[in-house]
């Protein structure tokens, strides 16, 4: 814990004062799909600073087996308070029209905030410098449409669903924002039992509805210079660890475990928390322009 050195007016006494305790509150809103989902209910609990995650407990309602990156960002990696407010639906995809996976999409998630907290209420009292909004989103559009879409076709009609919704945020005054790209899913146990052909299928669709991200976000910024944007490369990372799972206290790149811990995957398709851990912990660096970490 950091502390500064504060002088009591009129006594001249000195007192370690902790620097989280007298930092500014960050909001931080997500959206996104199962890789960032916590369960949160907008009408439950809300964040506190004595409850970071409002609803529900910490470490519940992940597809991790506890705690995932959001919560790490809210509750560890952070060097002031963070609030959470996780609107992720799992097995989402940016919009159903585009990709229908039938749960809620991104688009219903960003009309989610728009209704219960774009007003800026006393449970989430958000100011254009204290919200941070973060998009994690597109795997279950690959997921769902690499077979049977072209991706020159799709990926440009994505983004521009996406950049609306960014938009939309933009107008209610959001003016912090972090992206995370797509990991290589395509090296998922899930995929990878299917053979080399979908395998190469699959990565295909990701470097290209990565590509597309990038695009969209640089153009977004060009037209919006007064924002502060980050987009963390989550394709890099885990593919550092899967390519070297040993040096991250993994076995190998393909086991599973639901402790979440003893292997990179939780499932066949969900990396498990102690992955995620190390996630927010590469992160927090990257973020420092937002605020908070």
């Amino acid at each position: 814990m950091k502390y500064i050195i504060n002088l009591i007016a009129g006594f001249g006494v000195v007192a370690a004062v902790p620097l989280q305790h007298r930092a500014a509150t960050t909001y931080l809103f997500t959206f996104g799909d199962s890789y960032t989902q916590t369960n949160f209910n907008v009408n439950g609990t809300q964040p506190s600073a004595v409850n970071p995650m409002g609803n529900p407990t910490l470490g519940t309602g992940t597809t991790g087996g506890g705690i995932n990156w959001v919560g790490d960002l809210a509750t560890v990696n952070n060097a002031s308070l963070v609030l959470s407010y996780n609107l992720a639906v799992g097995g989402a995809s940016i919009d159903n029209s585009i990709v229908n996976t039938n749960v809620e999409d991104m688009t219903s998630q960003v009309g989610d905030f728009e209704q219960a907290y774009s007003n800026k209420p006393a449970s989430a009292p958000w100011s254009s410098e204290s919200a941070v909004f973060g998009f994690w989103i597109g795997i279950n559009d690959i997921g769902w449409a690499y077979s049977s879409n072209q991706a020159s076709v799709l990926v440009p009609t994505l983004m521009t669903r996406y950049k609306a919704l960014i938009e939309k945020i933009y107008a209610n005054g959001g003016r912090k924002f972090l992206f995370l790209n797509v990991p290589p899913t395509s090296r998922a146990p899930l995929f990878l039992d299917q053979g080399t052909d979908v395998v190469n299928a699959h990565a295909a669709w990701v470097t290209s509805y990565n590509n597309g991200l990038k695009e969209m976000i640089d153009s977004f910024k060009s037209n919006h210079s007064d924002t502060t944007t980050v987009l963390y490369d989550t394709w890099s990372f885990m593919t550092k660890v899967l390519d070297n799972p040993q040096s991250y206290g993994f076995p190998n790149a393909t086991c599973i475990n639901d402790d979440g811990t003893s292997c990179v995957w939780w499932n066949d398709y969900h990396p498990g928390q102690k992955y995620h851990k190390l996630q927010a912990a590469d992160m927090k660096p990257h973020l420092q322009t937002l605020g908070a970490w």
